[in-house]
């Protein structure tokens, strides 16, 4: 408990370093309110971080984390983040209500893009900065942010990254996991700029430009629009995005992969493979929906719309440019696979995860291989790397834990009766996925601002748990934690 604390000192330090961007925000729009609360969050922090390294925690230049340790910090660090991220909203009198305020935080730092505002024009554009911030923050991993800077303090922090960051393996791009970290924050730090220069180039001002980049490289969604990026109404800027999405839900440890060894050997791997198959044939087989059933007389409208709804929604980021609830029963059934399959592992995307379909679908084959031919055991292997019994168990073990809790959350915000079937179940889907939009009355161009606050605090609760791949969470919560001794 205490190598925790002595983390906490460090993190809230860090954290607190965090509110300076809106803070200036505040400052460049003079934006009084946003000003007092920036600054009183972020002294805040520095003052909680101040004390936990002063008086309660220990060296935390020898400071090393167990794994049962990590376990316990992820899960802690995600709660007091989306619970200290909630400050700005209340102070500011953006969104009065603590339990909302959690809701729009939580669903900022999983990406997740829900949302229970229905006005987000009147918000200050501090409050919109930190908002689309905590996206950014929590894209790569609010800790893994701090991994890639902890080296100067000495901590060991594999264990901790590994208790966070979304996929089934941990990858390393370096000799160290503090390496891989830096590595990948400089992949991230420059497809932002870059989206940034491009977003600009399309007319767009540097405060909306930065948002949306922001929103669109940690696949969050968020917009300073109550339309998204149908407020733009630019081919240009759509197909900009779309495109960065598209790389937002690729593998970042691919761009090292292109860089030293060219298209060719990124194109190697399985994984993107099957997520950019899964793109082409789910965009063309809406585009066709669109002009055969949907109403579009204008074919690149509908490849544009399709293709951006398609990588939006598969990327795990949540943005809109039309509403789909309009769209053809095909279009909406593409779109439900979408949400479950996700992005690809060591991406900011949520869901399933595309490696962990590809893993389940070469189980399946394997099993009917069995049934044919009896003793005959193939081994399953992804880009020739055999898949260990464990790292199956725990696939399986995962897909599992993903529909029972889908399906648990479901009937919890059922209880009251708010909502019908089908807005409940993608709600609930889009929630664990870290999606945003579902389907009904929580479509693209709506809000989850009609649940109470029981049912906004379980959707949170499963944004969390669903960022943090499940397991994470629920072994925090679970009795073989609390008492390690009884297996």
């Amino acid at each position: 408990m205490k190598r925790t604390i002595s983390f906490y000192g460090v993190y809230l330090n860090l954290l607190g370093a965090c509110f300076a961007l809106p803070l200036l925000t505040a400052l460049i729009y003079r934006e009084s309110t946003s000003i007092r609360a920036f600054s009183f969050v972020m002294i805040l922090c520095f003052a909680l971080g101040f004390v936990i390294r002063k008086f309660l925690g220990s060296d935390i230049n020898s400071l090393s984390l167990k794994l049962r340790d990590s376990y316990l910090l992820v899960a802690s660090v995600w709660l007091v983040s989306s619970v200290i991220g909630s400050l700005p909203y209340i102070l500011t009198d953006s969104i009065p209500g603590f339990i909302d305020a959690f809701f729009e935080t939580a669903s900022g730092f999983t990406t997740t893009g829900a949302t229970i505002i229905d006005d987000v024009e009147s918000l200050p554009r501090a409050v919109l900065m930190w908002r689309s911030l905590t996206q950014w923050l929590g894209g790569m991993g609010i800790i893994v942010l701090f991994v890639a800077l902890l080296p100067r303090f000495g901590i060991k922090a594999r264990n901790i990254a590994a208790a966070e960051t979304p996929g089934p393996t941990v990858t390393k791009l370096s000799s160290s996991f503090t390496g891989t970290a830096q590595r990948l924050y400089i992949a991230y730090i420059i497809l932002t700029l870059a989206e940034i220069v491009l977003l600009m180039l399309g007319g767009m001002n540097l405060y909306d430009a930065a948002n949306h980049s922001l929103t669109t490289m940690a696949t969050g969604g968020f917009s300073t629009y109550a339309d998204s990026i149908a407020h733009f109404d630019s081919y240009y800027i759509t197909w900009v995005i779309t495109i960065f999405m598209v790389l937002a839900g690729t593998n970042f440890e691919l761009f090292f992969v292109l860089i030293g060894g060219g298209i060719r050997k990124m194109f190697r791997n399985e994984e993107f493979r099957l997520y950019l198959s899964i793109v082409v044939i789910s965009t063309a087989l809406i585009t066709i929906s669109l002009i055969t059933q949907g109403g579009y007389t204008d074919a690149f409208s509908a490849l544009t719309d399709a293709a951006f709804q398609v990588t939006t929604i598969m990327s795990t980021t949540g943005f809109a440019t039309t509403d789909f609830n309009l769209w053809p029963t095909l279009c909406l059934t593409i779109i439900i696979l979408l949400m479950i399959s996700g992005g690809s592992s060591s991406s900011t995307a949520g869901g399933v995860k595309v490696i962990r379909v590809l893993a389940i679908w070469k189980l399946i084959v394997r099993e009917m291989k069995i049934k044919l031919h009896g003793r005959v055991v193939k081994d399953v292997s992804i880009d020739r790397h055999k898949l260990l019994p464990e790292t199956l168990t725990y696939i399986v073990g995962f897909v599992s834990m993903y529909i029972i809790t889908l399906l648990a959350a479901t009937l919890l915000i059922s209880l009251s009766g708010q909502g019908d079937l089908i807005s409940n179940f993608t709600g609930a889907l889009s929630c664990i996925s870290n999606v945003g939009p579902g389907l009904e009355k929580v479509g693209p161009v709506c809000t989850y601002s009609f649940y109470n606050g029981f049912n906004t605090f379980v959707l949170a609760i499963v944004m969390i748990a669903g960022r943090l791949e499940l397991v994470t969470l629920f072994v925090v919560f679970s009795k073989y934690f609390i008492h390690p001794d009884r297996v």
